[in-house]
């Protein structure tokens, strides 16, 4: 269970990077934390799933 708390803990931490890099016009990090984000926050939803 807590491999599901740190990648859930790492995407939220790349979503704000990522809204922090929208709001700075940085857009190529932006992507990449689009990436990063989405690649925690999925791998931490099919933990969840497989764990329940």
């Amino acid at each position: 269970m807590r491999h599901v708390y740190i990648r859930l803990f790492l995407g939220v931490l790349f979503a704000a990077c990522l809204i922090f890099s929208l709001v700075t016009a940085n857009f190529p990090f932006a992507l990449l934390y689009l990436f990063l984000s989405g690649a925690f926050l999925l791998s931490a939803r099919a933990l969840w799933k497989k764990k329940r």
